[in-house]
């Protein structure tokens, strides 16, 4: 049996000289224009604020081969790419020569209205499919693209199939999400996925420890992918065939990060005398070897790794292209820097050229003076490359989704029947409605749900039950094959609409994104809706962030929530969660008090996921306590009073002497609504009118009153406490951070104290620790006294 070579790479792929000469001349051009780009922000382009504009030139030179044959001789069009964000301008230079960008552009990298710093696909005008920015989200988000793909193509047979791919720093690979995200790649054998790294060994501040490209092979061979190693250039191992040349590789393999990073920096002749001299011992056959090369020869053979060569690099994505049934990564081996006078240097991160060193790469790249924004002419050999490549993918490209193409025509109710006992959490709740989904023809079949680990204690097991669990390819389930009775039934097939993660919540925010953008990139609209334990909500932040500034769709629940979850003690309590909902744009925030609200915010919730325009994504954070479900029938106008923010629950206006009695207000939201009835009922003992108004939203509230307040509009707010109402005392409360309702005081010019947890939680009772939060029925009441003696 043929065994496969050490490095992976079958070798299979070649490319004719006047071929490789065309592709060594894009690449000069590309990273010429990606300098440049930076060089001219920075110190050439006017400056008013004096502050630093930056740019990341050697981050950008260590990948210009790896992109140049990605983009000029790999790519389809159906194809997706994570692109390193320290390397933006190598994007962007590419897409100017492909004719997806004009070079004004390129004068406006890190400027107001163009280009941005990292790639963004909503902000950058140049077809970035995915974006990146914060390292390791954008190289994991791809292998949840590729599932979704996937999940899309069983469920409605929807081809093309693209590749996801990542061109990732290898400094990105210490993110703890990256080592979370590859093990799923394996679960669902996702196999049109590689991962392309760059592998410079240096990070912001330092050079990587010995050893850890052996670590970072294994990790990803241990995670189930398949590891092309890309180390060695042609010349290079042209010259460990010639006799004693095997003893260069050796010195490679043996040399220390920090001292091959060092010999970037010498000259030939040095280079020589280390390798020949390694181990203090000379090694005469090696020293005859290199002493027939000159010493620009011999530093240009020392610094031929494979990824700046492009022969090899065309052989390692050949070889890629033929693995079958598992996810590929190709470690590839650069020079941070190469090609610029600051390679290798340890602190060339942020480092810039001069004026001078600009001028003299200018004069060596041949550019000429006055055209250093210059493509490539139609008639030129790398034009007409261009073109051909241009034309060879518009022919074979099958049909390609696109953010413009039409949203099919999907009915979503504004409500669905669901039945709630008289006492009910919003949890439980959220169980129900989704089993009423799944009997909604054309909103079924499109949602999904998705959970990490947590899908059985967060109430989808009626759910799972009905339409079953994702899975590569129809799996057996052995408990019912075996007639063990479960209270989940959880078959996995093809066609289930639940994907099943590991203790994992970036990967759970990066799925939900992924899924969240299927219409972009899959041409199918996808309803994802994710739970997650609130107090974990944060734990995957960065992620979050990620989706929703990416433009994606998609809904989630945090619960359980807040001190209420109190025998779980303070590491299951959150406190800040609703202020991460008010704070993040294109997310809206819910907190539901009761199941028929929660069915009109996911009914309306579908719809907004439909607009994929102007839709945001939601989080509702809910409950698992049980409350008495105050029975209010869900008219329309109840209905549009719940998605602007809040109605009245208590309401003592009509009473005949509410103008000359003394009155209050009480803003609750969620779980918090029965302490707020109770601390009414209390003071109404003392001829108080303590009106209660439910807070469905803080986040569509506050917003919408701030957006109305910048350009003297009214908003919800004034509608919900008219000016007859203004000034009057108020009190809020919620199970969570009290700012989240506190700005209310300011917004109604009253006095007002706001009640909420400041303090990490313990275990105890419910009441035990409402008392210690001061939100229990008695520290509202107390908290009414204190505003009508201010008074």
């Amino acid at each position: 049996m043929h065994s496969p070579p050490e490095d992976g790479i079958d070798g299979i792929s070649t490319i004719a000289p006047q071929d490789l000469e065309i592709l060594q001349a894009i690449e000069r051009r590309v990273l010429w224009l990606s300098t440049y780009m930076i060089h001219h922000a920075n110190k050439i382009r006017p400056n008013p604020d004096g502050l630093k504009v930056g740019g990341h030139q050697a981050s950008s030179s260590s990948v210009v081969s790896l992109a140049t044959a990605l983009y000029f001789h790999f790519l389809r069009p159906q194809d997706h790419v994570a692109f390193k964000p320290h390397a933006s301008p190598i994007f962007h230079a590419i897409q100017y020569l492909l004719g997806r960008l004009p070079p004004e552009q390129l004068q406006q990298l890190r400027e107001f209205g163009g280009l941005q710093a990292y790639p963004s696909r909503v902000k950058d005008s140049d077809q970035v499919t995915m974006t990146t920015g914060s390292v390791g989200l954008g190289s994991g988000a791809t292998i949840f693209g590729a599932l979704a793909q996937q999940y899309v193509e069983h469920h409605f047979q929807r081809s093309p199939q693209g590749r996801y791919i990542a061109l990732v720093g290898d400094a990105e690979i210490d993110e703890g999400n990256v080592t979370e995200a590859l093990g799923e790649a394996r679960v669902y054998d996702l196999d049109k996925l590689w991962w392309i790294i760059d592998f410079n060994r240096q990070s912001l501040d330092f050079i990587a420890p010995e050893g850890r490209a052996m670590e970072t092979r294994k990790l990803f061979e241990a995670k189930g992918w398949h590891v092309i190693l890309l180390k060695y250039g042609s010349t290079q191992e042209t010259f460990f065939k010639k006799p004693h040349g095997d003893r260069l590789r050796d010195w490679i393999d043996e040399c220390p990060n920090v001292e091959y990073q060092s010999l970037c920096r010498a000259d030939g002749a040095h280079i020589r005398d280390v390798i020949v001299n390694w181990h203090g011992k000379r090694d005469e056959g090696l020293a005859q070897l290199l002493g027939e090369m000159s010493d620009e020869a011999v530093k240009e053979l020392v610094l031929n790794l494979g990824g700046h060569d492009l022969p090899r690099i065309l052989e390692a994505l050949s070889t890629a292209e033929r693995v079958k049934g598992q996810p590929v990564a190709i470690l590839a081996y650069t020079i941070k820097g190469w090609g610029l006078p600051i390679a290798g240097h340890f602190e060339n991160h942020a480092a810039q050229l001069t004026h001078e060193q600009i001028e003299s790469l200018r004069q060596s790249l041949d550019i000429p003076l006055g055209r250093e924004w210059a493509g490539f002419a139609p008639d030129s050999l790398e034009g007409q490359w261009i073109r051909r490549f241009l034309e060879a993918q518009q022919e074979s490209a099958p049909y390609l989704p696109s953010a413009s193409q039409p949203v099919p025509s999907i009915h979503v109710p504004a409500q669905v029947g669901t039945a709630f006992r008289p006492m009910m959490s919003t949890q439980e709740a959220l169980g129900r409605i989704l089993v009423e989904f799944s009997r909604v023809p054309g909103v079924a079949e499109r949602t999904l749900t998705l959970s990490p680990d947590v899908a059985v204690s967060t109430n989808l097991g009626g759910w799972i039950s009905k339409m079953g669990v994702y899975a590569p390819a129809d799996r057996p389930n052995y408990f019912a094959m075996h007639n063990i009775q479960t209270l989940v039934r959880w078959q996995q097939s093809t066609t289930g609409n639940h994907i099943e993660l590991g203790i994992a919540e970036n990967n759970f925010y990066l799925a939900l994104a992924m899924f969240g953008l299927s219409h972009e990139y899959n041409g199918e609209v996808l309803f994802p809706v994710g739970t997650i334990y609130d107090p974990f909500v944060a734990r995957g932040l960065d992620a979050l962030i990620y989706g929703v500034y990416s433009g994606a769709k998609f809904i989630f629940a945090g619960t359980p929530s807040g001190i209420t979850l109190s025998h779980e003690g303070g590491a299951h309590q959150s406190i800040v969660t609703p202020l991460v909902g008010m704070g993040l744009p294109n997310l809206i925030y819910f907190e539901p008090a009761y199941g028929w609200e929660l069915e009109c915010i996911l009914c309306w919730g579908f719809q907004q996921l439909l607009d994929r325009q102007q839709g945001k994504s939601l989080y509702v954070r809910l409950s698992t306590r049980r409350i008495e479900q105050v029975h209010l029938e869900s008219t329309p106008e109840r209905r549009r009073q719940v998605l602007a923010g809040g109605y009245w629950v208590r309401d003592y206006r009509g009473e005949p002497d509410y103008a000359t009695k003394t009155r209050v207000h009480i803003f609750a939201t969620g779980v918090m609504l029965p302490e707020a009835l109770r601390a009414s009922d209390a003071v109404r003992e003392d001829e108080v009118y303590a009106n209660v108004i439910n807070v469905t939203s803080p986040d569509l509230l506050f917003a919408d009153w701030l957006r109305s307040s910048g350009n003297g509009a009214s908003s919800y707010l004034d509608e919900l406490i008219p000016s007859a109402e203004r000034g009057v005392p108020a009190i809020s409360v919620i199970d969570g951070h009290p700012l989240t309702l506190g700005w209310l005081g300011g917004a109604l010019g009253c006095p007002m104290i706001p009640r909420g947890v400041v303090s990490f939680g313990e275990s105890g009772t419910i009441q035990a620790l409402y008392h210690k939060h001061h939100i229990d029925v008695e520290a509202i009441v107390e908290g009414i006294a204190r505003l009508l003696v201010k008074r």
